[in-house]
């Protein structure tokens, strides 16, 4: 990490913030390396005195590669206030909703009493120990962003990747065993499956699905919403497009991404922009470029 810090005793002209937003822009698509490092950089302008500060952060790192279902590189606060990431006009109404989408589990909840479900669900949420939710009650939700879309297609086709239309269930959210990790499990009955070479993943079979993510309430009734930045979660009761990865030493998946599919057309489940390119197409078309984009790799 280095840091660099310059000071003049004159604000820096339009046209010199304008210059550096368009380097800051570039550096931050990489370049042909970008599967492998990436490359982030942050200016701070802080004005005052008649003196200008400006701040440069870079940092160069390489993302994990555990086959682990949860890596979070680096904490950051995104949620950390509400009101600055719904539409202006009613934002923390726009937070509270979105909170909705998540389901909650509470941080003291028992163990399952039987001991046949505690075993089941002990092998289920060891995948997602050593994670950084709050032991404690917080006045904050938190975005962790550990970068997981730099370099994703919109089309996220592998060699060991599962892809299936499948209708969602049911779900709950659920904590790890070292009560440090919170993850959403959905149950997803699958309609037809357009890749995928496990035995668990045939037509008409019921398959278990998840994602880091969930509400933690606490004792005090404070609740917090932890998740993945720019990860959304899926709904019980709608249809998708599921590209998932096998969960080690188990039958479940963990979702990469997804599509909802509706009479109104496809809808991308998650936020960053190469998944909004088939945003508002039809089903069948949509289902064709899948299936042309797997015959291709």
């Amino acid at each position: 990490m280095r840091r660099v810090y310059g000071c003049a005793h004159q604000r820096l002209s339009a046209a010199h913030i304008t210059a550096m937003r368009t380097i800051l822009k570039l550096a931050a698509r990489g370049g042909s390396n970008m599967t492998k490092n990436y490359l982030r950089f942050w200016s701070v302008f802080v004005f005052g005195g008649g003196c200008t500060f400006l701040l440069i952060m870079a940092a160069i790192g390489r993302p994990g590669s555990s086959t682990a279902p949860i890596s979070h590189e680096r904490l950051s606060p995104a949620l950390a206030n509400p009101e600055k990431r719904g539409p202006q006009k009613d934002p923390k109404t726009s937070f509270e909703e979105f909170k909705k989408n998540f389901p909650k589990v509470d941080y003291d909840a028992p163990e399952p009493s039987d001991p046949t479900e505690r075993t089941r669900r002990h092998n289920k949420s060891k995948h997602y120990d050593n994670g950084r939710i709050s032991k404690t009650p917080t006045h904050y939700s938190f975005g962790f962003n550990n970068h997981w879309d730099i370099g994703l297609p919109a089309l996220p086709i592998t060699q060991d990747s599962v892809i299936v239309v499948a209708s969602t269930l049911s779900r709950g959210a659920f904590l790890s065993n070292d009560k440090t990790g919170v993850y959403t499990e959905l149950s997803a009955k699958i309609e037809q499956v357009l890749k995928g070479t496990s035995s668990a993943v045939n037509e008409g079979a019921v398959i278990d699905i998840s994602r880091i993510g969930g509400v933690v309430g606490y004792s005090t009734g404070e609740e917090s919403l932890f998740s993945i930045d720019g990860q959304n979660m899926p709904t019980a009761g709608k249809r998708y497009l599921f590209f998932l990865k096998p969960i080690t030493d188990s039958q479940d998946f963990t979702i990469v991404t997804g599509y909802e599919l509706s009479p109104s057309g496809v809808t991308a489940l998650d936020s960053p922009d190469q998944f909004k390119e088939f945003n508002g197409m039809d089903e069948a078309t949509f289902l064709l470029k899948v299936r042309s984009a797997i015959a291709q790799q």
